[in-house]
């Protein structure tokens, strides 16, 4: 029998630490920028009117490059397309998880930004989680 008696304590379990998110150098998103998948605008005719759609697929775990305004800078036969959709595509769930107004996707897109030019947006690849946060308070659309 001791003098002390000591009774141990349960361990506190400590809060997991996330992983610190590296910022790239100037040189790495030069890199980024250049290994980029660069999105493919894709124009559709809507269902029962001669009225046009364009899209844009942002895919988990991707660099990709976005137009910032596609419907300034595309056009079909001639034609401005005015109303644009993100697809945000799920490659672990293999599916679509929704699609968006394009000009809402950019504003929550900013804080995954690497870079931007005039036209053009860098998004880092994203984790199905992130990609899945983008719908918080929004509708998931499919058009």
């Amino acid at each position: 029998m001791g003098l002390f008696h000591f009774k141990k304590q349960p361990e506190k379990k400590q809060p997991e630490k996330q992983p610190e998110k590296k910022i790239p150098s100037q040189e790495e998103v030069v890199q980024l920028w250049n290994n980029a998948y660069r999105a493919n605008p894709q124009i559709y005719q809507k269902k029962d009117s001669d009225a046009l759609l364009g899209s844009c697929a942002l895919s988990e775990g991707v660099d990709t490059l976005l137009p910032l305004h596609p419907e300034s800078t595309c056009t079909a036969n001639g034609k401005p397309i005015h109303e644009w959709i993100l697809s945000l595509v799920s490659i672990t769930e293999q599916r679509i998880l929704g699609q968006m107004e394009y000009q809402e996707a950019m504003k929550r897109l900013r804080p995954f930004s690497l870079a931007m030019s005039k036209d053009l947006i860098l998004i880092r690849a994203m984790t199905h989680k992130e990609l899945d946060g983008l719908f918080e308070g929004l509708p998931r659309q499919l058009v």
